[in-house]
C-alpha cells in the first residue's frame, strides 16, 4: 500500500496535492477515507513515538486518523484527538491550514504525520507552543528524502532538518531534540521550559 492510503495513483496524488497548494487548502476529502490512518508503518511510528509519553499525561493527538494512538498510551493518560474531520465525538475539529490552533488543555502533543502537510509552518508552531508544554512531532526532512517526490505524497512543504529545529526554536521551544526514527523520517521532541 502507498503513503497515501488507499491510493496507488501517485500522478493522480501529486496533481490533487498542487492544485489544493495553489489555494492553501486541505485535502479534506482525502482525511475523510475510512483507511486513513491504517497503515501498518503509521502504527508502528505511533508506538515509537509513545515511548516518550510519561504516564498521567494529557495527551493532544495532532492528526488523530484512526486514533490507533489512544490504546498505546501509557497507564492514566488521557486522550484528547484533533483532526480536520471528525472521529468521533471528542474530537477537536480543525483545518491547522484555515484555522488558528484551537485553546485545548494537554500536557503533550503528539503530531505524527502532520507537519508535511501544513503550509504556514511558522504560524502553526508559534500556536502549538503556546498550547501545550512539549510535544513529539515526526517529519520528513529534505536533506534526508533528496529526489522524493514530495508533492505525490501530498506534502506542501519542504523543509531541511536544520531548517525546521530553527522554526521550532523562533517559535520558542526552549529546547529541541532530534530522535532518530528511520533514515528518511526524524522526530523532533520539544519542549516550552526544560526541565
Amino acid at each position: 500500500m502507498s503513503d497515501w492510503a488507499g491510493d496507488n495513483d501517485p500522478e493522480e496524488r501529486r496533481r490533487a496535492t498542487i492544485a489544493a497548494a495553489k489555494q492553501q487548502s486541505t485535502l479534506i476529502d482525502r482525511w475523510s477515507r475510512e483507511d486513513v490512518g491504517k497503515l501498518e508503518s503509521w502504527a508502528e511510528r505511533a508506538r515509537a513515538a509513545v515511548a516518550h509519553v510519561r504516564p498521567g499525561l494529557r495527551v493532544l493527538d495532532i492528526g488523530c486518523g484512526a486514533m490507533a494512538l489512544e490504546g498505546m498510551l501509557p497507564e492514566g493518560c488521557t486522550y484528547l484527538p484533533l483532526d480536520c474531520v471528525r472521529r468521533d465525538a471528542r474530537t477537536v475539529v480543525c483545518d491547522l491550514n484555515r484555522e488558528p490552533f484551537p485553546e485545548v488543555e494537554a500536557d503533550m502533543a503528539l503530531g505524527l504525520g502532520v507537519l508535511e502537510y501544513l503550509y504556514d509552518m511558522p504560524r502553526f508552531l508559534r500556536g502549538l507552543r503556546a498550547a501545550v508544554p512539549r510535544a513529539l512531532l515526526s517529519y520528513h526532512p529534505l536533506d534526508r528524502n533528496i529526489g522524493r517526490d514530495r508533492w505525490s505524497l501530498g506534502w506542501v512543504n519542504a523543509l531541511n532538518s536544520v531548517e525546521l529545529a530553527a522554526l521550532l526554536r523562533h517559535a520558542g521551544f526552549k529546547r529541541v531534540r532530534v530522535v532518530p526514527y528511520k533514515p528518511k523520517l526524524l522526530f523532533y521532541l520539544v519542549e516550552r521550559d526544560p526541565a
